[in-house]
């Protein structure tokens, strides 16, 4: 078990990811959060506040906002008391892809390349092939059943804020890290025997430079209810804040589209790309009879564990009232 030490440092944690440059909420991405969305109020029409209209009572002190606070400090202690063993290392499936493709091959045939364009590749490919395994994930996880009965949670928040990123069950914080370091672990594992040499990529302030670009160019406010669209044109290319908001809408037509989390390119092949236009109206959730967990922290991790093991269940066993046993149809259009 854990000593005390390391529970407190677990509780700790999320306040300190202000002070983390590869944090969601790094304070440098808050503040140009916050300048972006005083753009986005000074072009609307400003019937209220930029106060009001970015820090809403009614948004912030919602129950399921509150649920989210609480979540932080929930998932920090549950990944340390049970799924942080369940960790997949990139380092690991780098070296065995290397030692696999040398012993079949050899030398890769690309030894001495200038390590600047060494560096420069694997930066782009890690970041390309790492969006597009979180892609095939949530793409996955809406349409198998016991996918989603995890992914679900994620839906269930009936309004946005920053924090919304921290309503995600456990176990899928699990699946999305072994996806992305298998992605990782076998790009730098393919370009390190090719280019027979040590691989890295551009970092700042000591992690990856492309995510933390990304997340300092408005990544924050794709959980928040700030309007940020981009130009249609450039929305088939990468994922705006609207369009991530569009996946949270109440809607099997909005929350089953725009699965990417950086390139929007996946979702335009997929013919899941839907543009800002769509935003309109748009109310977030999910329908009463698919919400399967109350506003309890203990609710929202076991009832997406039980509605999982259900939806596995062989046909006859399953509860047919059990919300999460399966996606729900489509509408038609």
């Amino acid at each position: 078990m854990p000593g005390l030490e390391a529970l407190l440092h677990a509780l700790v944690s999320p306040i300190r990811a202000f002070w983390d440059p590869g944090s969601r909420h790094f304070a440098p991405a808050l503040l140009v959060a916050l300048v972006l969305a005083a753009i986005v109020w000074w072009r609307s029409d400003r019937r209220e506040s930029f106060v009001r209209t970015v820090f809403p009572a009614r948004v912030w002190l919602h129950p399921s906002a509150l649920l989210d606070y609480r979540l932080i400090f929930a998932r920090s202690l549950v990944r340390l008391l049970l799924t942080g063993p369940l960790v997949v290392s990139s380092l690991l499936v780098a070296a065995r892809v290397i030692i696999t493709l040398r012993g079949s091959f050899g030398p890769g045939p690309l030894r001495g390349t200038d390590p600047a364009i060494v560096t420069a590749v694997f930066t782009l490919v890690a970041f390309v092939a790492e969006d597009f395994t979180r892609f095939a994930i949530h793409y996955a996880s809406h349409r198998f059943a016991p996918l989603w009965a995890i992914h679900r949670v994620h839906h269930t928040a009936e309004v946005m804020t920053p924090f919304t990123v921290h309503r995600v069950h456990p176990l899928e914080s699990v699946l999305n890290r072994a996806g992305g370091a298998l992605a990782v672990g076998l790009v730098a594992g393919l370009l390190g025997w090719l280019f027979d040499g040590r691989i890295s990529g551009w970092t700042i302030l000591g992690v990856d430079a492309l995510g933390l670009l990304w997340n300092l160019a408005g990544g924050v406010l794709r959980h928040s209810e700030i309007p940020l669209g981009y130009p249609r044109w450039l929305e088939h290319l990468f994922i705006s804040p609207s369009q991530h908001q569009i996946h949270h809408g109440d809607r099997p037509s909005q929350h089953h589209k725009n699965f990417g989390s950086t390139f929007a390119v996946w979702d335009w092949a997929a013919g899941t790309l839907a543009t800002s236009e769509a935003r309109e109206g748009i109310r977030y959730g999910l329908p009463p009879h698919l919400r399967d967990h109350g506003d309890g922290v203990l609710s929202t991790l076991w009832a997406p564990i039980v509605n999982a093991v259900i939806a596995l269940a062989p046909r006859r066993w399953r509860a047919q009232t059990a919300p999460s046993a399966r996606p729900e149809p489509r509408e038609r259009r």
